[in-house]
């Protein structure tokens, strides 16, 4: 990060990456929404919902920190965290960021979500409405994906390799578009207007992880950050 800079919108502070300007990395004001998962994790600020033996850990001597999303060994076993409060909505003039870096232990046996969803203990499963990115399991392509009443628009951004971090971003500009970055770059936009927009349910940030056959499998998030701005 080259340092940070800010703007106003809406009234409120927002400080964001001088070089990649797209990136905010905090907010300040009655109308701010926000939800970090930087330096500390706390669990009674969201439901966690894990399938046999599956965790949230800290990540151990690791300069920064982060958190470890560890699978149980079945077919599907998993583990996510949703923030409690639906507090994000893309249904009006409310400009929103959305950032993590995270790698994953097996990036073609896995099942990874990250971003905004409706509340829903089974995000990777049969999640209605919700906008972020997404890995599947038996192939290891990221796409990200815009949804809405369980119709989706989903598209293909790039390769994950095993063990390998990678950052993903979006901003909307509260106005007319969605856009979304892989380690820095924008990949691809999204219109308010198409129809499968998650413009009519109010949202949570939500982490989700589930394994593919063969083992245990883990997602290590370095950090993520969920960041909204009310008229």
């Amino acid at each position: 990060m080259a340092g940070v800079a800010y703007t106003t919108v809406h009234n409120s502070l927002v400080l964001y990456d001088a070089e990649f300007t797209h990136r905010w990395i905090d907010a300040f004001g009655p109308n701010v929404r926000k939800y970090f998962l930087v330096d500390a994790y706390h669990p009674d600020s969201c439901t966690v919902t894990a399938v046999n033996a599956s965790t949230i850990t800290g990540l151990a001597s690791s300069l920064g920190g982060g958190f470890v999303f560890t699978t149980a060994a079945a077919d599907n076993d998993g583990v996510q965290m949703q923030a409690l409060s639906e507090m994000f909505y893309f249904g009006g003039h409310y400009p929103c960021y959305f950032g993590a870096r995270f790698m994953v232990t097996d990036a073609d046996n896995i099942d990874v979500f990250l971003g905004l969803a409706i509340q829903d203990t089974t995000i990777l499963a049969a999640c209605s409405d919700d906008i972020g990115f997404r890995l599947v399991d038996n192939d290891a392509s990221l796409s990200y994906l815009v949804e809405n009443t369980n119709a989706e628009t989903a598209v293909e951004i790039g390769e994950v390799a095993d063990g390998t971090y990678v950052t993903v971003e979006f901003y909307y500009d509260g106005i007319t578009t969605v856009t979304f970055y892989l380690n820095d770059v924008a990949v691809g936009t999204v219109e308010t207007t198409v129809a499968n927009m998650p413009d009519d349910e109010h949202l949570a940030p939500a982490l989700a992880v589930l394994t593919g056959a063969g083992g245990a499998n883990a997602m290590t998030v370095k950090w993520a950050r969920w960041i909204q701005v009310l008229e």
